[in-house]
């Protein structure tokens, strides 16, 4: 196959299934050497998508929130059902056309009740299979897909769950597809769905597109998943040469061995085999600067962080309580003195301070997390493309605008710090935004965010040009100040 042909409508690819080695089954692998930041593979169009009960009220159920992003427009609820909501006529005539027009009045019937994701995610395949709404060669792929259902018939709460969801679709969508049917399309849709993001990379809901289903996991992987709206981008995070398989993450791959494998075998019922698995404890995910003769430090205040951080996310939505919580097992971790910053879970105890530091408008101790986070945590755990490291180096450029225009929130210890380090954030917010925007090419964030990146930088350096200054031949003095920010981190570090 060139990469100019695709298997599926909607859909290019620079890839072509084939068996893959080790057990893995099928998998797809490169037609032709791909460059960082190229598309593995585009689909326009998904085999089935839903948002997240939560989201269904502030996200647009068509566009999936990629048009709010771009126009900020005001949400108005399908006058049916009243449980989905659209931008506009545009985006609730698509939607209509693509499903909702089957599903509408069943969403009606169920009134108050709403279907959990997975339930409106598996309403939405029976009709529009029953609807002939798939092509044959989408459902020939999708059906091919793995089911596992000896595995899952072995963990009673799994079966019981995909058993209850088929009943009840088979109910509400008056199909004459057998419930076995039912249950095998939503046993394909729990293994090979997709965590539907926005461009900001959000979760939102669940996606599926069966041809990228096909793809295999590895926690050493080439390749990585983002959306705009309802397009799908795979993209390469490294070189691949031709006839390479391609291989995404289906979970965090910045946690230690034996996490990752053991989330692999219970949640996807396979025996990780890829090349960082085989390293065992001897990568970095696993060493700590120093190993204690007594083991049983490290796994005590492992313990009690962990611990700590799940009492943090059942704080009854008290901001401050979470802040303190995750405070308190970010410095267990820390007077262990061998734990390292890019270690889990320290460094996921830092993404969620920082977002609960900004519930709480707590910009300037933000601003020093995420400073820590951008240059400490993010060039060891993520490679210059990949999206997250794109996505961290934003949040602390939009930190650094707001605090070089509203100021210091208080007179807190972190802000009196920020003080002392004399940081101009005007020189901080161009190299930060100036480097996002020289690797757009290599990047592997999709186009909605990098045009949000390409127009702020654009304001940015005009904003300088038009005072009279050019911070891109003025090399001395951004370099000054962004090796101040790098005092200010050290600083904030040793204080922790």
């Amino acid at each position: 196959m060139s990469s100019s042909t695709s298997p599926l409508p909607s859909m290019t690819t620079k890839t072509a299934p084939g068996p893959a080695p080790n057990g893995m089954g099928n998998g797809l692998f490169a037609t032709t050497d791909i460059k960082v930041g190229e598309d593995v593979v585009y689909a326009k169009v998904p085999f089935v998508a839903v948002l997240d009960t939560p989201r269904l009220d502030d996200t647009c159920a068509a566009c999936f929130g990629k048009r709010q992003i771009e126009a900020g427009t005001e949400l108005k609820a399908c006058t049916g059902c009243r449980v989905v909501k659209y931008c506009d006529r545009t985006c609730q005539s698509k939607d209509w056309k693509f499903a909702h027009s089957l599903e509408c009045s069943v969403f009606q019937k169920l009134k108050p009740q709403v279907l959990p994701n997975n339930g409106r995610a598996l309403l939405r395949m029976v009709l529009r299979t029953r609807k002939g709404k798939y092509t044959a060669q989408e459902l020939g792929i999708f059906n091919n897909l793995e089911t596992h259902i000896q595995d899952i018939q072995e963990i009673q709460a799994h079966l019981d769950r995909i058993n209850l969801t088929s009943k009840a679709v088979k109910d509400y969508s008056e199909t004459d597809m057998s419930q076995e049917a039912i249950m095998a399309y939503a046993a394909r849709l729990d293994l090979n769905s997709f965590n539907l993001t926005t461009a900001m990379y959000d979760r939102i809901g669940l996606y599926l597109h069966p041809y990228a289903a096909l793809i295999n996991h590895s926690c050493d992987y080439n390749a990585t998943v983002g959306f705009d709206g309802e397009e799908l981008y795979i993209k390469a995070v490294r070189p691949i040469k031709k006839d390479e398989q391609i291989f995404i993450s289906y979970i965090d791959t910045t946690t230690p061995n034996e996490v990752r494998r053991k989330e692999l075998s219970e949640r996807y019922f396979f025996d990780c085999q890829c090349t960082k698995c085989a390293m065992g404890t001897e990568t970095p995910e696993d060493k700590f600067s120093e190993t204690p003769n007594d083991m049983s430090i490290l796994e005590t205040a492992e313990k009690q962080a962990l611990e700590l951080m799940q009492e943090a996310s059942r704080s009854d939505g008290k901001p401050e309580d979470e802040i303190k919580k995750l405070e308190s097992a970010m410095r267990i971790l820390k007077q262990t003195s061998n734990w390292p910053l890019t270690r889990q879970p320290y460094a996921s105890l830092r993404d969620q301070l920082i977002i609960s530091l900004l519930s709480v408008n707590n910009f300037s101790k933000a601003f020093l997390h995420a400073a820590i986070r951008y240059l400490r945590i993010d060039p060891v755990l993520f490679s210059p493309a990949h999206p997250i490291r794109q996505l961290h180096g934003w949040i602390l450029a939009k930190l650094a605008i707001y605090l070089s225009q509203e100021g210091f929130e208080s007179s807190s210890k972190e802000a009196t710090l920020i003080q002392q380090s004399e940081l101009n954030f005007h020189y901080v917010l161009w190299y930060i935004l100036a480097d996002l925007a020289s690797r757009q090419l290599e990047s592997c964030t999709v186009p909605s965010f990098k045009r949000l990146v390409g127009a702020n930088f654009a304001q940015v350096h005009n904003e300088f040009k038009a005072n009279g200054m050019d911070p891109s031949t003025s090399k001395a003095i951004v370099s000054a100040e962004w090796k101040k920010l790098e005092r200010l981190v050290q600083v904030a570090l040793d204080k922790e």
